[in-house]
C-alpha cells in the first residue's frame, strides 16, 4: 500500500513538473521586468477582470431590468389602446362597444393584479425604503465599504427616463461601494434576490493602480405603486 502511494505521488510530481516550471519561467520573466512594465501589466490584469465582471454579472443585470421595462411598457400602451376602442366604439353607438367594455375590464383586472405583483416584488418588507434595503445588505457584505448613496428624485434625468405607468412611481438610488471583485458579485446576487422588481440605471466599474480595492458606482430604481 506504501508503495504504490509513493509511485502515485512520484507520478503526480512529474506530471506537475513541466506546469511548475512553467510557472518559474513566468516568475522570472515578471521579476525582470521594469516598476513602469510592472505597472502596466498590472493595469492590464485589471482591465481583462473589469471586463469579465461587465460581461458575466453587470450586463445580465441591467439586460433584466431592459425587459421588465418594456413588458411593463407594452402593458400599458395596450391598456390605452382599448380604452380609445371603447371610447370611439361608445361614440359610434356601434354593438362592439360591449365586448370591448369587457375586454377593458379584463384588463383592468390584469393590470390590478399586475399593481399587486410589483408591490409585493418591490422591497422585501413593507414600507422599508430602498436606500434602508441598500445598507441593510450590504451591512452582510463586510468587505464592502458604502462611501456614497444619494437619492434620485423625480427631477433627476435618470428618474425620467424610466418609463412611466398611471399610478406607479419610481424610487430612485444612487450608490457607491469599494470592496473586493467577490463581496462585489455577492451584493449584486443579494439585491436581485431580495428585490425582485429592482431595476438597474448606469453601473460603473473602476480601479486604479496599487492595493485599492475596486469600486462600484451604480443607480438602482424600485416600482412604488401608488395605493
Amino acid at each position: 500500500m506504501k508503495a504504490q502511494t509513493t509511485i502515485d505521488r512520484a507520478l503526480l510530481r512529474r506530471r506537475l513538473a513541466p506546469l511548475q516550471a512553467a510557472w518559474e519561467r513566468q516568475a522570472q520573466r515578471i521579476d525582470a521586468l521594469s516598476l513602469r512594465e510592472r505597472v502596466i501589466l498590472f493595469l492590464s490584469i485589471v482591465a481583462v477582470l473589469a471586463a469579465l465582471f461587465d460581461t458575466l454579472v453587470l450586463s445580465p443585470h441591467a439586460e433584466r431590468g431592459r425587459q421588465r421595462s418594456e413588458v411593463a411598457a407594452q402593458q400599458a400602451a395596450e391598456l390605452a389602446q382599448l380604452r380609445q376602442q371603447l371610447v370611439a366604439a361608445s361614440q359610434g353607438g356601434s354593438d362592439p362597444a360591449g365586448q370591448l367594455r369587457r375586454r377593458l375590464d379584463t384588463a383592468r383586472a390584469e393590470r390590478v393584479r399586475l399593481d399587486d405583483a410589483l408591490r409585493g416584488a418591490g422591497s422585501a418588507s413593507a414600507g422599508e425604503a430602498l436606500s434602508a434595503v441598500l445598507q441593510r445588505l450590504l451591512a452582510r457584505q463586510p468587505g464592502l465599504v458604502l462611501e456614497r448613496l444619494r437619492l434620485l428624485d423625480g427631477a433627476t434625468g435618470a428618474v425620467q427616463q424610466m418609463p412611466a405607468l398611471a399610478g406607479v412611481s419610481w424610487q430612485g438610488v444612487e450608490l457607491q461601494v469599494q470592496g473586493n471583485w467577490r463581496d462585489l458579485q455577492a451584493y449584486l446576487q443579494a439585491l436581485e434576490r431580495e428585490l425582485p422588481g429592482l431595476r438597474w440605471g448606469e453601473m460603473r466599474l473602476s480601479a486604479s493602480s496599487g492595493n485599492e480595492a475596486p469600486r462600484l458606482q451604480a443607480e438602482v430604481f424600485l416600482l412604488k405603486v401608488q395605493r
